[in-house]
C-alpha cells in the first residue's frame, strides 16, 4: 500500500476529499452531513474531465446507494460543503532515501521491534517493523502525530479508564484539517474470521493494485496473499488487544518498492468492543529499486 503524489488540479482534488468526506460521514452513520458532500461531489465533478468524471460517477452510485439504505429516503438537493477552511499547504517532497540505506539505518535500533517479513515467487516482499507508538511524534510522516492525538482526545473523553473512544468521536473535518483526509480507511472488524473484516472506507489517496478503490471489499478478497494474511494479522492484533499499533513497511508489490508508515487505531461504535479500526497511511520515503 503506498500514498499517491499530489494532486495538481484543483477540482479534481476538492472531489477526491468530498468523496473521503462522504464515506467518513457515512461510517459514522452521520447521514446529513453525508448528505451534503454527496451533493457537493456531484456538483463539482461536473467540472471535471470525461476520465476523471467516469471514476466519481461510479462511486456517486455507491454512495447514493449506501446512503439511501442507512437513510430509507431519496438523496435530494444538498447544500456545498465548504472545504477551504480545512485545506493545508501541501509541503515539498521528501527526499528519496539513499541507494545504500539499509533497513536497519530506516529502522534504528528498536531493540522491542521483531520484523515481519513475507516473499512469494512472483517477486512480492513485505517487511513491517513494529514500532512503539510514542515513536510517532518522531516520524516524519505528514499529519500521523496529529492523527495519534485525535484518538488521545477521543479517548479521553469517555471519561473512563482505558475505555474505547466512539467512532462518532471524531469529526471528519478534524482529519482534513490535519491533512490526512484520503489517507485514512476505516475498517469494519466486527467479524470474528479477519478474512471477513470489510473496508468501509478507502483514503482515495492511497493507491494499490493499479489505483483500485477498495471500499466495500473484505479483506480475504485481496489478491495478493502475502499482503491480505499481513494486513488481516495485524489488523486482527489490534481488534483482539484493543491497543494502537503503528508500523514502518517496506512493501514491493507487483514490481513497485514502497516505504510507508502505517498507524492502526481502535474504535467503537458501542463503546464496549473494538470493532472498527482507522487505520493512517503516509509515505516517508520513495526508495529506489
Amino acid at each position: 500500500m503506498a500514498t499517491s503524489q499530489p494532486f495538481i488540479d484543483s477540482n479534481l482534488r476538492r472531489c477526491h476529499d468530498l468523496l473521503n468526506m462522504a464515506n467518513l460521514f457515512l461510517a459514522q452513520n452521520k447521514l446529513a452531513s453525508a448528505g451534503s458532500a454527496i451533493g457537493a461531489l456531484r456538483a463539482n465533478s461536473a467540472l471535471l474531465s470525461s476520465k476523471d468524471a467516469t471514476f466519481f460517477r461510479e462511486r456517486l452510485i455507491a454512495l447514493d446507494q449506501e446512503h439511501m439504505r442507512r437513510g430509507g429516503s431519496p438523496l435530494k438537493n444538498h447544500k456545498i460543503v465548504d472545504l477551504s477552511a480545512y485545506r493545508r499547504e501541501r509541503l515539498a517532497q521528501r527526499p528519496m532515501a539513499s541507494s545504500a540505506m539499509g533497513l536497519k539505518a530506516l529502522y534504528g535500533n528498536n531493540r522491542n521491534g521483531r520484523p515481519a517479513t513475507a516473499e512469494d515467487e512472483r517477486g512480492n516482499f513485505i517487511y513491517r517493523m513494529p514500532m512503539a507508538v510514542s515513536e510517532v511524534s518522531k516520524s516524519d510522516s505528514l499529519g500521523m502525530e496529529s492523527l495519534w492525538q485525535i484518538w488521545q482526545h477521543a479517548q479521553q473523553s469517555r471519561g473512563r479508564p482505558h475505555s474505547l473512544p466512539l467512532l462518532s468521536d471524531v469529526d471528519p473535518k478534524m482529519i482534513a484539517d490535519i491533512g490526512m483526509l484520503g489517507f485514512v480507511h476505516i475498517i469494519d472488524v466486527s467479524p470474528e474470521n479477519p478474512e471477513n473484516f470489510n473496508v468501509q472506507v478507502y483514503g482515495s489517496r492511497v493507491t494499490f493494485y493499479n489505483g483500485q478503490n477498495l471500499s466495500g471489499l473484505k479483506i480475504g478478497t485481496f489478491p495478493i496473499p502475502i499482503y491480505r494474511e499481513s494486513v488481516a494479522t495485524d489488523y486482527n492484533t489490534v481488534r483482539m488487544t484493543g491497543v494502537p499499533a503503528y508500523h514502518r513497511v517496506i512493501a514491493t508489490v507487483d514490481g513497485s518498492r514502497r516505504h510507508y508508515t502505517r498507524l492502526l487505531l481502535p474504535f467503537s461504535t458501542d463503546g464496549n468492543r473494538p470493532d472498527r479500526l482507522l487505520v493512517g497511511v503516509r509515505t516517508d520515503n520513495w526508495l529506489p529499486e
